[in-house]
């Protein structure tokens, strides 16, 4: 199974039923959102910016999970590419959070024939989503390095300039340069609210 097929499971998997993390479920709430439009990602339309791959929601603890998927990442270099990604789109996801367009975003997904893993028959009641929730940052895969709880722990503990000392380390690619490109007020977002790794089968 590639990474998309994977995405195409997940997606059918859980518009059938919530996803459960902590002991607490999750709704779907819309996949392949779009920064700074707020679109959804598709290849008919538009599909030119960055987005994130699940976002999904916790009524009871009013509480968002920004999810990266990947299907396997072998090594420290992914394996903070991917920490990179998850963070630089959550920061996006904080900063330009509204209700108002998370519903709409959702009832795109879920309504969108085109989009493959929507469907007309499936459009959604809107959700009373929470004007200030906590946002998670997740990075989830089928497999991770066997340091990868050491490796996130460290990371989480560094300041932004420390970070971007770590990926001095590696060569250049388009995950690093965004990170680095983030503002101390933007990193200041997430600083205190550490990634959740999540292993799927």
């Amino acid at each position: 199974m590639n990474e998309w097929e994977l995405q195409d499971h997940l997606s059918t998997k859980w518009r059938a039923g919530n996803f459960i993390f902590n002991d607490f479920e999750y709704q779907l709430v819309c996949w392949e959102l779009m920064f700074p439009s707020w679109l959804i990602n598709n290849n008919k339309s538009k599909w030119n910016e960055v987005s994130i791959d699940f976002i999904l929601y916790s009524t009871e603890l009013s509480q968002f999970l920004c999810v990266e998927l990947k299907n396997k990442i072998s090594g420290k270099q992914k394996l903070l590419s991917g920490y990179c990604q998850a963070t630089h789109r959550a920061v996006n996801f904080i900063e330009q959070y509204d209700s108002e367009k998370m519903n709409k975003a959702r009832s795109v997904c879920f309504s969108e024939s085109s989009f493959g893993r929507g469907g007309k028959e499936t459009i959604p009641e809107d959700i009373n989503f929470s004007n200030n929730p906590v946002v998670k940052r997740v990075l989830m895969a089928r497999k991770f390095p066997s340091t990868v709880n050491e490796a996130i722990n460290h990371w989480d503990s560094l300041n932004q300039l420390e970070i971007k000392q770590e990926i001095s380390k590696y060569a250049v690619n388009k995950e690093f340069e965004r990170f680095n490109a983030m503002t101390e007020e933007q990193f200041n977002l997430i600083e205190d609210n550490p990634l959740s790794i999540i292993q799927i089968d």
